[in-house]
Order: structure tokens, then C-alpha cells, then sequence
């Protein structure tokens, strides 16, 4: 292609999104004001056009690591720092968006919050959000993370956050890396013991969610169907 400065200036992608609006680039040009110049033989364009095809995508981009970009050719230390931040901008824009449409916390709140936070995760974690009377949130922690073989819970643990933090409810919300959200044994057992717990502390345990790669399992809705 040669040199971006080789183009018509309408063609180039800064000149474009300054005169037509950053709206009307496509991923190729988005990419290219991002990567800001090639390698020899290669301007900074044709990078951007090699890493979308690599990858399927800005979807599939998102999900690189900052040391995975910079294994891309053409793409130095400084530039895959600046693709991985806007992507972890997007990440947080989202997950602000929910907080805010969602007045009122439900199971479809919490998953697609904290599917984007555990999206290709290769480890399972465990978090804990505790409520308060009106049940609205007012702490969330991760308790946990390990192989699914190697998770110890601690119920004390989990009283010990409760009460340190007055709480009135609770969520438990954990991944499973393989996608599946379906409960294992040891899942079902500790949940079931949590529930008689929380009933007992008197903090009720709202429901324990499971998050697969494309759905999650709630035992909440599992005991009432």
C-alpha cells in the first residue's frame, strides 16, 4: 500500500475522522489512529488490518493480553499499552452502564456484570456481594480463585464479611473456566449447606449463581422449578 501520506488526505484516517466524524472509520482506520505507524514494509494501517484478521475482530482483540500484542509484528510495548487500555475502558464503560440501568439488583444484573469480569478466566473464582436492608449493594469481594480441584471455601470467612460489613442478604456469584455452568457436586454441597447456615445467622443467602461462557445456573431458580 506504501505510505499512509501517500493517500488522498480525505483517505487517510486522522483527516477522515476530523472531517467526517471518528463515527464514520472503520475497525481498520479505528485501529490504525490507535497503532499509529507500520514497519518497513508495512504501514501502520496494514499492522492494523493483519491484527484484525489474526484475531476475528475487535471482539476477539479484546480478549488479548497485553503480552499477546506485543508478540503481534509491528505492535511495540507502547502500543499494545494503548490498544490494552482501550479495551479495559470499554470494559469498565460497560460495566458501569449495568450499575446504572439496574435500579434494583436481580440474577440478570449480576450475571452480565460479573460476566464481564470473569470472561476467559482460566481460574474459578468465588465473590461474595453483600447487601444491605434495602437490598442494594455495599460490598463485594472476591473470596477465592484456583482450579476447580483446589477451592477451599470458609464459611467463617463468609460470616466474618457479613458481619464486619452489616450485611442484611447475600449473592455468591462463581465461574467455572470451561464454559459450563452447570453445578458440580461439591457446588451443590456447599451451597446447600450455605443456605441452612444463612437461615440459621439469620442473613439469607438470596441465591448462588454459577457463570458459564453463555449462560449461568441459579440455585435460586433451580429450587423453584
Amino acid at each position: 500500500m506504501g505510505k499512509i501520506q501517500d493517500l488522498p488526505p480525505l483517505e487517510r484516517p486522522r483527516e477522515k475522522a476530523t472531517r467526517y466524524g471518528i463515527e464514520n472509520l472503520s475497525d481498520q482506520e479505528l485501529l490504525t489512529l490507535l497503532i499509529g505507524s507500520g514497519y518497513k514494509g508495512n504501514n501502520a494501517m496494514e499492522v492494523a488490518n493483519k491484527l484484525l484478521a489474526n484475531s476475528n475482530g475487535f471482539l476477539g482483540l479484546s480478549e488479548y493480553s497485553y503480552y499477546s500484542l506485543t508478540k503481534e509484528k509491528g505492535i511495540k510495548n507502547s502500543k499494545a499499552l494503548i490498544i490494552s487500555a482501550v479495551f479495559e475502558i470499554h470494559r469498565r464503560i460497560n460495566k458501569k452502564i449495568v450499575e446504572i440501568q439496574e435500579d434494583k439488583i436481580t440474577v440478570k444484573y449480576l450475571y452480565n456484570k460479573y460476566r464481564a469480569l470473569y470472561y476467559r478466566k482460566n481460574q474459578e473464582i468465588l465473590s461474595l456481594i453483600i447487601l444491605n436492608a434495602k437490598r442494594r449493594i455495599i460490598f463485594e469481594k472476591e473470596m477465592y480463585s484456583g482450579s476447580s480441584e483446589n477451592v477451599i471455601y470458609s464459611y467463617k470467612e463468609i460470616w466474618r464479611e457479613l458481619y464486619s460489613h452489616n450485611g442484611k442478604y447475600f449473592y455468591l456469584i462463581h465461574n467455572h473456566p470451561d464454559g459450563n455452568s452447570e453445578p458440580s457436586s461439591q457446588d451443590i454441597v456447599f451451597t446447600d449447606e450455605l443456605y441452612r447456615e444463612s437461615k440459621r445467622q439469620g442473613i439469607p443467602l438470596i441465591d448462588h449463581l454459577i457463570i458459564g461462557e453463555n449462560d449461568y445456573y441459579s440455585f435460586q431458580k433451580s429450587e423453584k422449578s
